[in-house]
């Protein structure tokens, strides 16, 4: 009776070893997790977009408005009007203005790494 029980105990082991190397170490396919944070990190990228849009939408409305050039920088843009629009990217990270010239600006999110000019980097020139 003992060596059938440790045949069975065996066989359960080999098992638990496929199914770790089967569903862990698969190469084709991430696992459940991993592909979670592909798609939260794909939301903050595009509510990071959706936010640089926005903000330019304000800031050109705002440059149409008063008949004034493109600012200085965001706060003094935020000075003069408030949109009660977030500064911040996906991320929590502050997002980077520059004034490029007198009628035109770019935005800039660090991006999911968090640090400017890197690959990752989400910027609109407007």
């Amino acid at each position: 009776m003992e060596v059938k029980g440790k045949g069975a105990l065996a066989i359960l082991l080999h098992a638990l070893i496929i199914i770790f190397f089967s569903y862990f170490l698969r190469t084709e396919k991430k696992a459940p997790i991993e592909e979670d944070i592909q798609h939260f990190n794909q939301a903050r990228i595009e509510l990071t977009t959706v936010n640089l849009e926005s903000l330019s939408r304000a800031i050109i409305e705002w440059m149409a408005e008063s008949g004034r050039e493109a600012p200085e920088s965001l706060k003094e843009w935020q000075r003069a009007r408030s949109y009660g629009l977030s500064l911040t990217d996906g991320w929590g990270h502050e997002i980077k203005y520059e004034r490029v010239s007198d009628s035109t600006f770019s935005l800039c999110s660090a991006g999911p790494d968090g640090l400017f000019e890197t690959e990752d980097d989400i910027i609109k020139e407007y």
